[in-house]
């Protein structure tokens, strides 16, 4: 079996209940492939770069999950079936042990962004720039 990242974007009008009941579902749905669950984490309500189905915000979760090859394509159908997911994707994670898409996505939202960068090199430049300017004159300018 091998592992594979599942995101997915709910309706954002599901309530508590009926959003617990839908992962559940789809939980169900990868143990009666014969796959497992490896890891679940809820991303709550965020809002949508564009709109989907007419909806400009959605409940994300995703999962980490195991299963065989040839059935993530039945898997994939019975999901895009699913009124309520409006959106999903899933992605092959690395076998090696290197970091994941997610993985990468947290470090580099920890690491300085280019323009935290740019900011800093920039007051650096301007300080250096000052201590070489030239020293004004007093001869009138032309």
């Amino acid at each position: 079996m091998r592992k594979y990242e599942l995101t997915y974007i709910t309706k954002p009008d599901l309530d508590a209940g009926a959003l617990a009941a839908l992962i559940e579902r789809v939980n169900g749905l990868v143990t009666s492939e014969g796959g497992t669950i490896v890891k679940i984490s809820q991303w709550g309500l965020r809002q949508l770069s564009y709109p989907i189905r007419k909806y400009r915000e959605g409940y994300y979760v995703f999962s980490i999950v195991e299963l065989a090859a040839p059935t993530l394509a039945r898997f994939e159908q019975r999901l895009r079936l699913m009124e309520d997911v409006i959106r999903y994707l899933i992605v092959r994670a690395d076998e090696n042990g290197k970091a994941t898409d997610s993985q990468a996505a947290d470090a580099a939202s920890e690491a300085p962004t280019v323009m935290e960068t740019a900011t800093t090199a920039t007051a650096t430049d301007a300080a250096a720039e000052a201590d070489q300017a030239p020293e004004p004159t007093d001869a009138p300018s032309v």
